[in-house]
């Protein structure tokens, strides 16, 4: 079902309503319609919901909030926030999680400090991986200065201990691709660098993906390597990031990667070369656009639109 709007400030839902939706997805008749009046909630109604919120099961409880991440991430009217932080205190570590993931777009620095708050706290953690990754919203902010210096210090800090910790793999992974934005700090480098050169797989990928985020000019060379890596993760990654260099060095290698034999790599190459541009990126996308495979060729149409617009901006689109 399409979900166009969220509800206005006389069409909230009333007390019963809000009983039925829950009710609803304690008994396993899932809606998105439904989901959808839990939007733009005002003080009164969301103290109301989580009055009856902790009454219905676990599995009901992770339903709603995976739908409401879900619907917020396709349309963009529809937000969910209050009903998402009420969630940060749910009793199931699941249900945090995917309430943190789900918050992504809110940047608030009240939400910076109730995560940092959090982390000092949370014990689970699936819970702490998320708040790793979800700081990296927040590390771009303070890499632009629009965070205040006390509250950077303590974002670093925070990550900083996380990744140099004896905590789970994918917790230190999500710290370090959040510490990433920090760029031109000799010691970020060295954490990424650090981590190219670990034994443990999952962290160099992790280290891959820090370095499209950091773009120091020390990274190009490792991402171009890794165009050829035989791990599917680490290419699939360097293609991304070859993406956010823009270095046109890395176009022959990722035409190679159009025909790799991981379909998410094919989609990396043909991206990032819409982000690369330049005359030969230009050419072989306009080919791949008359590809008879259809995915390819919707997304090589996309990225030659970026990549002409690259070249002249004031090009309309395709």
């Amino acid at each position: 079902m399409s979900i166009t709007s969220s509800p206005n400030e006389q069409d909230r839902p009333s007390a019963e309503e809000l009983t039925e939706i829950l009710r609803a997805a304690a008994a396993g008749r899932r809606s998105a319609a439904r989901t959808a009046r839990l939007s733009d909630l005002d003080s009164q109604t969301s103290r109301e919901l989580w009055r009856l919120w902790q009454r219905i099961p676990v599995e009901a409880r992770r339903y709603l909030v995976r739908e409401m991440v879900e619907l917020s991430e396709t349309n963009v009217e529809l937000n969910f926030s209050r009903v998402l932080r009420l969630a940060l205190d749910d009793s199931d570590p699941e249900v945090r999680a995917l309430a943190i993931s789900g918050l992504w777009e809110n940047q608030s620095i009240v939400l910076l400090d109730q995560f940092l708050d959090l982390l000092e706290v949370e014990p689970e953690p699936v819970v702490r991986e998320a708040l790793a990754q979800a700081l990296g919203h927040f590390t771009y902010r303070c890499a632009l200065a629009e965070i205040d210096g006390e509250r950077a210090e303590r974002v670093y800090g925070a990550l900083l201990e996380l990744f140099r910790s004896d905590e789970p793999i994918g917790i230190r992974r999500r710290a370090l691709e959040s510490l990433a934005y920090f760029d031109e700090n000799e010691e970020v480098e060295e954490l990424i660098a650090e981590a190219y050169d670990s034994l443990h797989q999952p962290l160099r990928v992790s280290a891959l993906f820090a370095m499209g985020r950091n773009l120091a000019d020390r990274w190009l060379e490792p991402v171009l390597e890794s165009l050829e890596d035989e791990d599917a993760e680490m290419r699939f990654e360097a293609a991304r990031a070859s993406g956010e260099f823009g270095d046109q060095r890395a176009v022959d290698l990722l035409l190679d990667l159009v025909g790799d034999e991981d379909r998410e790599v094919q989609f990396a190459a043909v991206t990032a070369l819409g982000q690369i541009g330049g005359k030969l990126a230009v050419q072989a996308l306009g080919r791949l656009a008359r590809s008879d495979d259809e995915a390819i060729a919707e997304l090589a149409r996309e990225a030659q639109t970026q990549a002409l617009q690259l070249g002249d901006p004031l090009r309309p689109g395709l």
